[in-house]
């Protein structure tokens, strides 16, 4: 029997990689980074790091919202 060819063997890695990008892109954008930030989630051993502390981050309408009530005082 024949061997599967190498792309063939990582065909569910990457695209559980670009599905991670993907779902990473709004939320660093709801967080006020760039798709930058988000493009570090195609290294494969960092995308639960990188996912994580975008979902850790406060949103950046919060930011500004607290920035507006300090200036207001």
């Amino acid at each position: 029997m024949e061997e599967p060819s190498l792309l063939l063997s990582l065909l569910p890695f990457l695209l559980s990689i670009l599905s991670c990008f993907f779902f990473a892109i709004p939320i660093s954008r709801r967080k006020g980074k760039g798709i930058g930030f988000a493009a570090w989630c195609l290294i494969p051993f960092l995308t639960p790091f990188i996912l994580f502390c975008l979902v850790s981050l406060t949103d950046k309408s919060v930011l500004d919202r607290l920035a507006a009530l300090e200036g207001k005082t």
